[in-house]
């Protein structure tokens, strides 16, 4: 009777319908090769930093609907670029460029060139790109993108004042895109610290240890080593000293130690040139390490 009951049930019926179509839901086969799926899968794997997978995929994507073929490229210069296969990615954004001239990522593909060019190194190679890019027609947002890769190029060669100047001397008008302007701001206080920077003079710390030892490392806030500088050069030479004034220049106590407290000498002499050095590149160094990524999409 129970059962009789439950199957004559409206909420039983319910239950069944929505059952059934829940199976069918799931029962649906996914068309895995079509052409959204592929970019999905390829935007993925990008995500997940899998670059060599995810240009295939872009690559598979480009074949199955060629009127994205602009967009799928720049993905995949993206790829090689994030693969440090410089020479590839910039041939995939030269061939946006000059196959794709009405596209809207021309001059994102132009910008990636230069900043390619940056991220390997080739810092007069990017600015040269840069520089002719800028003698074209630009938005706002453009041209302040383009100062502020050619301000990464100039903070990345220590040329602190150059990129400092750059900056200021940007369109002062707001940026669509907020992220511009707030990279314009780091780079901007990040320049200026660059030319308001600590720098130790490599003359001054070698005189400074000349007349007492160690100190011209301890001016370098070697403190450690300047200290053992003090100690060493001067032991020896106290050693020498005692030495000669015992036996005279027959002395061969007075000649090892004297030996000894020259090389020492000299090398505390020389060794707080290179301290100073050391000193102002780590600095600057620093200063490098604050420079921000830029955005794929730019």
């Amino acid at each position: 009777m129970f059962y009789k009951e439950l199957l004559k049930s409206p909420l039983f019926i319910l239950f069944l319908l929505l059952a059934c179509l829940c199976i069918n839901a799931f029962s649906d086969d996914i068309d895995y090769y079509s052409p959204e799926n592929i970019l999905k899968f390829a935007d993925n794997l990008y995500q997940q930093g899998d670059y060599i997978r995810s240009a295939k995929e872009y690559e598979r994507y480009m074949i199955s609907c060629p009127d994205d073929s602009d967009k799928a490229l720049y993905k995949i210069g993206l790829c090689y670029r994030h693969t440090n296969n410089i020479d590839k990615a910039i041939s995939i954004f030269q061939k946006i460029i000059n196959e794709y001239p009405n596209s809207e990522l021309k001059f994102s593909a132009n910008f990636q060139i230069g900043y390619t060019y940056f991220i390997s190194g080739q810092y007069k190679n990017s600015q040269s790109h840069i520089y002719d890019l800028s003698k074209r027609e630009l938005t706002i947002n453009q041209r302040k993108k383009l100062d502020i890769l050619s301000a990464l190029n100039h903070l990345k060669q220590r040329e602190w004042r150059l990129a400092n100047e750059l900056i200021r001397n940007s369109p002062d008008q707001l940026s669509e895109d907020q992220n511009i302007d707030r990279i314009l701001s780091d780079l901007k206080k990040i320049s200026f610290d660059g030319v308001n920077r600590k720098h130790k003079s490599r003359f001054w710390a070698s005189f400074m240890s000349a007349i007492v030892p160690g100190m011209g490392k301890i001016y370098c806030q070697q403190y450690g080593n300047g200290f053992f500088s003090f100690i060493t050069v001067s032991s020896t030479g106290f050693l020498a000293y005692n030495g000669f004034k015992e036996n005279g220049l027959k002395s061969v106590k007075g000649w090892i130690f004297g030996s000894l407290f020259s090389i020492f000498y000299a090398g505390n002499i020389y060794g707080s040139g290179i301290s100073a050095l050391a000193y102002n590149d780590y600095v600057e160094s620093e200063i490098i390490m604050r420079l921000p990524m830029l955005p794929d999409d730019w």
